[in-house]
Order: structure tokens, then C-alpha cells, then sequence
């Protein structure tokens, strides 16, 4: 009697180990947030900060040429497209302020490492805001700017396998 319970108990034990295992092996769907910073005021300001937080969290680097780019992550690599939207351009002539806002859409196109099979895809908003230099008192266009802030938000499900 003893030794049909104790089966009874192991093969219970047994299928809800299962079926556990089969639920984590499940793919899960969460909103992910990315931010993208750049201070850079020279070269192509291409090159980002990157933090993402939701479905993930991870800290690391991020190249994003215009319609395309890679986040590098410690676990691995995400590669994206992005289509921009219509920008929003201001530039204050007394002050040498310009500022740009530009919203769009990107799609997650492929994973390496932790990240292989990851899909998704959401909206993003970029912001760049810059100091032109001054010559003899007037603004001006040529050179590098003095200051240069590029943010960059974006969210949208992802999905890891």
C-alpha cells in the first residue's frame, strides 16, 4: 500500500514538474522601455547609452543610424529598424538654440545570446537639442556645436521566446 502511494505521489510530482516546465518554456509578452542618451558634439552621433527596463533590464551601448541600429547588451545583441515620423525643428537665432522632435515606429528584428528569437515592436520619440557656436557675435552654422543632448524614448511589447 505504502509503495502505491508513494508511486501515486511521484507520478503527481512528476506531471506538475511538467507542466511548470512547459509554462516557463512559454513565451512571455511585456512592455519594454528603452532610453537612448548621447552628449556627443562631434563625429556622427550615432553612438548611445542604452537602458532597458520591463520585460528585461539591461545596460549597454547602442549605434542607431538613421532606419536601423544595434543594442549591445552584456547577455547579447538586439537588432532594430525604425521608420521616423515628421520632425519638428525650432532654431533660435538669438540664442543659438535648436531643437528637434521627431516621433516614429521601430521593430525588433532579430537576437543574439539571451536575446535570440526576441520580437517586438513599439513607438519611439526623439529629442535632439543643441548649442551652435557663436562667431563675432552671430550664430553659426559651421563647426561642431557647443553642446548636444540626443534622448531618445521608446516602448513597445516584446516577446522572448
Amino acid at each position: 500500500m505504502r509503495r502505491i502511494i508513494l508511486a501515486g505521489a511521484t507520478a503527481a510530482m512528476a506531471a506538475s514538474l511538467a507542466i511548470t516546465g512547459a509554462a516557463a518554456a512559454a513565451p512571455t509578452t511585456k512592455t519594454e522601455h528603452f532610453s537612448f542618451v548621447s552628449t556627443a558634439t562631434g563625429g556622427s552621433g550615432n553612438s548611445y547609452s542604452a537602458i532597458a527596463t520591463g520585460a528585461f533590464t539591461a545596460g549597454g551601448t547602442a549605434n542607431l543610424p538613421s532606419g536601423k541600429g544595434t543594442l549591445k547588451f552584456p547577455g547579447g545583441t538586439i537588432k532594430v529598424t525604425a521608420k521616423a515620423g515628421r520632425a519638428k525643428s525650432k532654431f533660435n537665432s538669438k540664442t543659438c538654440l535648436a531643437t528637434n522632435v521627431q516621433p516614429g515606429t521601430f521593430k525588433i528584428v532579430s537576437g543574439t545570446g539571451v536575446y535570440a528569437g526576441i520580437t517586438g515592436s513599439g513607438k519611439y520619440t526623439a529629442s535632439f537639442t543643441e548649442v551652435a557656436p557663436t562667431v563675432a557675435g552671430k550664430c553659426s552654422t559651421k563647426g561642431n556645436p557647443v553642446a548636444v543632448q540626443a534622448i531618445i524614448t521608446a516602448s513597445g511589447p516584446v516577446t522572448l521566446p
